[in-house]
């Protein structure tokens, strides 16, 4: 029987992975600091980018984000169909991923990408909040666009002094 302390730990979990998506979006480098533990082991070994896995101090892990969305005019993370497996003050969840990213480009050029997959995370309860500890972005299906629209985005972004 599920008891009320997993039913709001469930809840919790579920604001975190959306909370990941608006942060995101919303390109809110605070919040997105927020959702995640002073570490955290970021697999994009499936992505575009072809990454291994590799722990990072979430601070970095911010600054790549940012260095990453911030020069597209837009982009929309959908998360969907959340599954959570509680075990204490552990969990691990996946979710649905798609992911839109536009950046203005000259004619003829292809200024978006959508990546089609899920988001593993695994989480700790620390200081009475869900963590991200571990975030695996796994594509599972073909681009629409162009991966490209990254370098576009990342060409419009004024490094930092």
């Amino acid at each position: 029987m599920t008891t009320v302390d997993e039913l709001m730990d469930r809840l919790a979990i579920a604001d975190v992975v959306a909370g990941l998506a608006h942060a995101q979006d919303d390109k809110d480098w605070v919040a997105l600091r927020r959702l995640f533990a002073d570490e955290v082991l970021l697999d994009l070994s499936t992505h575009h980018f072809g990454r291994p896995p590799t722990t990072l101090v979430t601070d970095d892990l911010v600054e790549l984000a940012r260095g990453t969305l911030a020069g597209f005019d837009c982009t929309h993370h959908a998360a969907s169909n959340l599954v959570v497996q509680l075990s204490g003050d552990v969990a691990e969840c996946r979710t649905h991923m798609v992911a839109y990213h536009h950046v203005p480009a000259e004619p003829g050029v292809v200024d978006y990408c959508t990546m089609r997959g899920y988001w593993r995370l695994k989480l700790r309860k620390l200081g009475g909040r869900w963590l991200i500890t571990h975030w695996a972005v796994m594509r599972t299906g073909p681009w629409e666009g162009s991966p490209e629209a990254y370098a576009l985005a990342a060409a419009r972004i004024t490094p930092k002094s």
